[in-house]
Formats: C-alpha cells, sequence, structure tokens
C-alpha cells in the first residue's frame, strides 16, 4: 500500500511530515510491519490440545468456587 504526501501551497515541511504520519497511521501500516519483523510459530495440535484442557480445568474450578463461596 503506497501512501504519498505532496506538499500544498504554502505548507511548511513540518505540516507535510505531519499529514504524512497521520496517513501512515491511518493505514496501519507501520503496525503491520512492526508484526512481520518477528516471525512467531505457530503453536503444535499437542500444545493448544493441553492449554485447552488447562483453561477449561481452570473454569471448572472458578465454578465450583463461585458455587460454594
Amino acid at each position: 500500500m503506497a501512501v504519498h504526501a505532496i506538499r500544498r501551497e504554502n505548507e511548511t515541511v513540518e505540516k507535510l511530515i505531519n499529514r504524512f504520519k497521520k496517513q501512515t497511521q491511518g493505514t496501519r501500516l507501520v503496525q503491520r510491519v512492526r508484526a512481520k519483523r518477528y516471525r512467531i510459530k505457530a503453536p503444535s495440535k499437542r500444545l493448544v490440545r493441553v492449554s485447552a484442557l488447562k483453561r477449561e480445568e481452570y473454569r471448572e474450578k472458578r465454578r465450583k468456587a463461585a458455587v460454594y463461596a
């Protein structure tokens, strides 16, 4: 995605830079570039299953605590 900021008549360089920054923030270009900077390995099926079981265990524990409290 290209972002263009052409200097307008009687526009200072500072205002041009600020306008360009707002355009890049509006397109979320900087966030996408920073997110792609480091590759995050996808979790394995085993790890997903274990974390789901652990999450269910915590939820059940909370439900029991809420009923008996």
